[in-house]
C-alpha cells in the first residue's frame, strides 16, 4: 500500500462530502429506510451484515455476505478496506429486494478522522445518500469530563471545528462515537443513533448487523438472512 498516495486521496475525496450545518440537511421521517452495516474478518474474507429498519422501528430483514478483502487493516485507512465490501451488499440488497435506503449507517467515523475521511464519508460519496459513522473508539483526542446520564456528549474538535460527538447511549456505561460522513448534520446524526439505542450501548441496529457477520463468519445459520457467498 502506498499510503502517502492513499492519504492525498482521502483529502481529495473529503472536498467532495458535504455536512450540513445543524438544523438542515436530511431530516428523518418514521417511514424512512436505515441501512446499517458491520463486518467480520476471518483472515483474508469479509463477512458483512447489513440490517434494514425503518426509522421507525419496523424491522425489514438483516442480510449477510462474505467477500475476499485484499487491502490490509491499516489505521486510519480503514475505508480502503472496508468501503468496497460495504458497498457491494448496499447495491446487492438494493437490487435484488427493491429497498433503497434513505440513510446509511456503518460501524465506523465519519469526518472525525484525522484527514476529515473515515470509512461512513467513503460510502457516503459512494451512494450519494446522507451516511453516519458510528465507531466504539475516538481517533482524535477530546476535552471534558462526559456526565453519566443518557444523552450526555461531548464535541470532538479538529483545527477547531466541530466533527464528532462523543455520546452516552446509556446510563454509566462507556460511550460512542458519532460522526457525520456525508449530508447530515452532526446534531442529526447524533440524535438519530441515540433514539436508535433505547437499551444498549450500540444502536439497534448495527448491534443486529454486527451480530449477523459474527454469526456468518463462524458459520452458524443466521435465522431469516438470505446469504449470498461470493
Amino acid at each position: 500500500m502506498d499510503l502517502n498516495y492513499l492519504a492525498n486521496l482521502q483529502k481529495q475525496w473529503a472536498a467532495k462530502v458535504i455536512i450540513p450545518p445543524d438544523n438542515a440537511g436530511y431530516a428523518p421521517q418514521p417511514d424512512d429506510i436505515i441501512f446499517s452495516l458491520d463486518i467480520q474478518y476471518v483472515d483474508n474474507t469479509a463477512f458483512v451484515g447489513l440490517d434494514v429498519q425503518r426509522y421507525s422501528g419496523e424491522l425489514m430483514g438483516t442480510y449477510v455476505e462474505r467477500t475476499s478483502v485484499d487491502v490490509p487493516y491499516v489505521p486510519q485507512f480503514f475505508c480502503f478496506r472496508e468501503g468496497p465490501p460495504l458497498l457491494k451488499i448496499i447495491n446487492w440488497v438494493q437490487q435484488h429486494f427493491n429497498l433503497k435506503p434513505d440513510v446509511l449507517i456503518t460501524d465506523g467515523h465519519g469526518i472525525a478522522h484525522p484527514r476529515r475521511f473515515g470509512v461512513a464519508c467513503w460510502l457516503g460519496v459512494h451512494t450519494h445518500l446522507p451516511t453516519i459513522g458510528c465507531a466504539k473508539q475516538t481517533l482524535l483526542d477530546y476535552q471534558g469530563v462526559l456526565g453519566k446520564k443518557r444523552g450526555s456528549c461531548l464535541p470532538v474538535y479538529l483545527e477547531n471545528e466541530k466533527v464528532g460527538k462523543v455520546l452516552r447511549t446509556q446510563e454509566n456505561i462507556k460511550p460512542i462515537f458519532v460522526s457525520p460522513g456525508h449530508q447530515i448534520s452532526l446534531n442529526t446524526a447524533a440524535d438519530m443513533i441515540l433514539n436508535l439505542a433505547p437499551r444498549y450501548r450500540i444502536c439497534e441496529p448495527l448491534r443486529r448487523a454486527d451480530q449477523a457477520a459474527r454469526a456468518y463468519a463462524k458459520g452458524k445459520e443466521v435465522q431469516g438472512t438470505p446469504c449470498t457467498p461470493v
